[in-house]
């Protein structure tokens, strides 16, 4: 292992050359890297391929993981794959979104539970289905890191009045994490996972505060 394991954040903005359309969310998505100076996992390719290469540099890439099945979130993951050598991995649950925006490329599984090794440490996976059947977050309990995609986001509002329901599935799976465990979400700033979780399921979330 070659320096700090952590997570990057590549904010990307741009198309993918295989998006034809603006994607539903047209504002910047988080893309992060999980590694040292050595390896790295890519989560979350969107946006322009160039942007991604350069964060990556000259790092050896282990996997291109995708999050959930969302333009905004995997529209750069075949090509990134490719130009990277590296294989793609997607919870299948999602494979319709995938084959209508990726066609026949190929991807390897990924499900609950199953661990990632790069620069010597563990990435688990946790099948957390918001806002897709096949939406997982990764957990990296050597940072206390959650890559959640959009699992969790403290400031989308969805009801038109700030506010946005944590789905009761996904707030039951995450109980078992640390409270101050860091959330990296798929847009915007990263948040403590207590500020969702110390609200009751049936609860909605201040995304103003």
């Amino acid at each position: 292992m070659s320096g700090t394991f952590r997570v990057e954040q590549v904010v990307v903005t741009g198309l993918s050359e295989r998006c034809r359309i603006t994607p539903a969310k047209s504002d910047a998505t988080n893309c992060w890297l999980v590694g040292d100076d050595t390896d790295v996992v890519v989560v979350d390719a969107a946006g322009s391929t160039e942007e991604i290469a350069a964060a990556v540099g000259d790092r050896s890439v282990v996997a291109v993981i995708c999050t959930h099945g969302s333009s905004s979130h995997f529209a750069a993951a075949v090509d990134v794959a490719c130009g990277l050598y590296a294989p793609v991995l997607l919870h299948p649950a999602d494979h319709v979104l995938w084959q209508g925006f990726h066609g026949d490329h190929r991807y390897w599984r990924l499900d609950d539970g199953q661990r990632i090794a790069v620069a010597g440490e563990e990435i688990q996976v946790v099948h957390t289905p918001s806002p897709t059947a096949g939406a997982v977050s990764l957990y990296v309990a050597r940072l206390g890191a959650l890559l959640a995609g959009d699992a969790l986001e403290r400031r989308r509002p969805t009801d038109g009045r700030g506010r946005r329901r944590v789905p009761d599935s996904v707030h039951e799976t995450l109980r078992g994490l640390p409270y101050d465990t860091r959330v990296h979400p798929g847009h915007g700033d990263r948040f403590a996972l207590g500020h969702v979780l110390s609200l009751p399921a049936d609860r909605f979330v201040d995304q103003s505060a």
